[in-house]
């Protein structure tokens, strides 16, 4: 698991204004976790609770909902827990649906070269 900071942008998605913010990009975090209270000043309100697990092997419960996510010109809809303040972590889902990778040598993001499409051979073709 690597980690490093980057800024990204974070929006309620009913109005798309973003506020930027510095993020922990966590390769071992599923979800991106911002504070509450910044959550909540966007007008966001979370939409189920979820136990996480943590670093120190406790879990805890968060809610849970959806936000926009801008990083280097791209955007996606994605889950963010409500964390408690001073929590900033980007987290592998965003990732993913943003197709972007950690390069943790060079502590930046990078574009996924290419992404898994289907588990199954499609129909008709050759590999």
């Amino acid at each position: 698991m690597g980690q490093f900071r980057i800024s990204i942008e974070v929006a309620n998605p009913a109005d798309g204004r973003f506020t930027p913010v510095e993020t922990l990009v966590d390769t071992g975090a599923y979800y991106t976790m911002l504070p509450s209270s910044l959550l909540e000043s966007l007008g966001l309100t979370p939409s189920r609770e979820m136990r996480f697990r943590v670093a120190d092997g406790s879990a805890q419960t968060w809610g849970v909902g959806q936000a926009l996510f801008r990083i280097d010109g791209l955007e996606t809809y994605s889950p963010v827990a409500f964390g408690p303040d001073g929590v900033f972590l980007l987290g592998a889902v965003t990732l993913e649906e943003l197709a972007l990778i950690a390069d943790t040598t060079n502590k930046r993001l990078v574009p996924a070269e290419e992404v898994p499409a289907v588990g199954v051979r499609l129909a008709g073709s050759d590999g």
